[in-house]
């Protein structure tokens, strides 16, 4: 007959390091969840540098400074979590050109919401390692004293202890009254002051503004009561009114996108479909179009070739967060454009687990490319700065690396963003398949053959309807255009491009079959 699993003896033996596993869990928790609920990070959302906090409120909180009033709205997390943002300085001009922004990025927030969520995961995550290390600490320090101890001491202690219980007893009482007090004093001055100012009311922003119709994400919303809520309510009105406009204006563009979605090519078990955009320019109204044209047509790639900013300042990483938010299920092939210069818009890239090409060749689902992101240098409204080369410079560079490939190595595709840089290329017939953007109306494509070998070259449109380098708004300034191309084992085989129309009609371009390739 075997003996009994738990007995008294492995009880013993067992409780030290019960002790010690309990103690490692009350100190991780306990430091992990105070360094939490005092983390900050400070992160550029949207046009603003801001600082987020953690809170337990189960709202999200954004404090806009003085003059406009707080907003907040339920998260909805797990442990009634919630966040507060606090909105500080930005680069816009002035207050209306800052409302504006706001509520345009506003209008398609996802990219910044998986912003903030990713920074208080890093928070949580930060803080509990910090906690699981100081919990390992503590329990590696009680357990070498009791080591250091030894049974024969500890013995004498617990008999001293016993021997004189009642004036131990007496002791504990003491310092439980002078830990109450002490805890007391910590604590209750501040209750016990009557308030100058009575606790934030808080009011839904349609009882504000009971004019302006809201979406239902709208509805959601409160506004902290005070003089500048009522103060501000002709420039709330402007910022919510610009909100509707944008909402309006790509909601019922994106309903339409499912009524074309039989005249769109859609990917057969042999084919890759990627999805081509560039000179976005910060307009982000365009991307759940966008997205949804290539979950129709089941794309796997998205290719950018490059401008998704004004001015490649990091007041505009919302614009690359949202592109890494509604393209998270496909793999990304980028390049930078002049206006994304500075290097800024590239690590934004590189950070969202983006391919960015850097004159080597590289394989994406099959698909060989080379590129390189423009070597030139254009703000918002200024003129053009040289980089470490020109345009041409960079097209001879490229062309000799991809002519320097193996035939069974070919580029298959060659992404730049100003079609100067890929002219060398075309001409000596080293790529399948040459795309680029910059000049913001399609360029053709144009096929020749070159020693024998299709050679294609295509200039996309802009995706983000810009007439200049600037075009976030609540409509386009010119049509809105994506390109869907065909891959078979890596080779292009067809293209086809959907143009969103300043009516916000979508139209369709007839499906182009790409002549095969002919290896050299």
């Amino acid at each position: 007959m075997s003996g009994r699993l738990v007995t008294r003896s492995r009880l013993r033996k067992a409780g030290p390091w019960a002790g010690l596993v309990v103690l490692w869990l009350i100190v991780s928790v306990a430091v992990g969840l105070l360094g939490f609920v005092n983390d900050s990070e400070r992160v550029t959302i949207g046009a603003h540098a801001a600082e987020i906090s953690p809170t337990f409120d189960a709202h999200a909180t954004l404090d806009l400074g003085a003059v406009l009033p707080r907003l907040r709205l339920k998260t909805d997390l797990p442990a009634g979590l919630g966040i507060n943002v606090d909105v500080q300085e930005t680069d816009a001009d002035n207050l209306t050109d800052l409302l504006n922004r706001d509520a345009l990025i506003a209008s398609q927030p996802d990219g910044e919401v998986a912003r903030i969520r990713q920074v208080i995961r890093e928070m949580a995550v930060d803080n509990g390692v910090a906690g699981a290390g100081s919990g390992l600490f503590v329990a590696v320090v009680v357990a070498t004293a009791w080591a250091m101890v030894g049974p024969r001491r500890r013995r004498e202690l617990f008999v001293a202890l016993h021997s004189s219980e009642r004036r131990v007893q007496h002791r504990a009482v003491v310092i439980l009254v002078a830990m109450l007090v002490t805890i007391a004093s910590i604590f209750g001055p501040g209750r016990m002051r009557t308030p100058e100012i009575a606790p934030t009311s808080w009011k839904p922003l349609a009882t504000l503004l009971p004019e302006v119709s809201f979406d239902e994400r709208l509805k959601d919303v409160e506004v902290a009561a005070g003089f500048s809520t009522t103060g501000g309510v002709g420039v709330i009105r402007t910022a919510v009114q610009t909100y509707e406009r944008s909402t309006q204006f790509y909601g019922q563009v994106l309903d339409k996108v499912s009524k074309v979605g039989g005249r769109i090519h859609q990917a057969t078990d042999d084919e890759t479909l990627a999805l081509l955009v560039s000179d976005r320019h910060d307009n982000i109204g365009m991307d759940p179009i966008a997205a949804e044209i290539g979950k129709i047509a089941g794309a796997k790639l998205l290719i950018d070739a490059g401008d998704d900013s004004s001015s490649g300042q990091s007041w505009e990483g919302f614009s690359i967060n949202s592109l890494a938010q509604h393209f998270k299920d496909l793999k990304v092939v980028a390049v930078a454009g002049n206006h994304d210069a500075g290097g800024y818009i590239e690590s934004e890239m590189r950070k969202n687990k983006f391919t960015v090409l850097d004159s080597k060749p590289v394989e994406v689902e099959g698909i060989r490319f080379l590129g390189d992101s423009d070597p030139t240098r254009t703000g918002l409204g200024s003129a053009d700065t040289p980089g470490d080369e020109t345009t041409a410079q960079q097209s001879t560079r490229l062309a000799d690396v991809a002519c320097d490939q193996p035939a069974d190595k070919s580029i298959s595709t060659m992404v730049v963003h100003d079609p100067a840089s890929y002219q060398d290329t075309a001409t000596r017939g080293c790529a399948s398949l040459l795309l680029s953007g910059h000049l913001h109306r399609q360029v053709g494509p144009d096929t020749k053959i070159v020693e024998g070998r299709s050679v294609t070259t295509f200039t996309n449109g802009t995706t983000g309807g810009a007439a200049y380098a600037f075009a976030l708004g609540y409509t386009l300034r010119r049509p809105g255009e994506v390109t869907l191309l065909t891959y078979v084992k890596g080779k292009p085989t067809g293209m086809q491009t959907v143009t969103v129309e300043l009516t916000g009609e979508i139209t369709v371009g007839t499906y182009r079959s790409l002549p095969p390739d002919t290896e050299r």
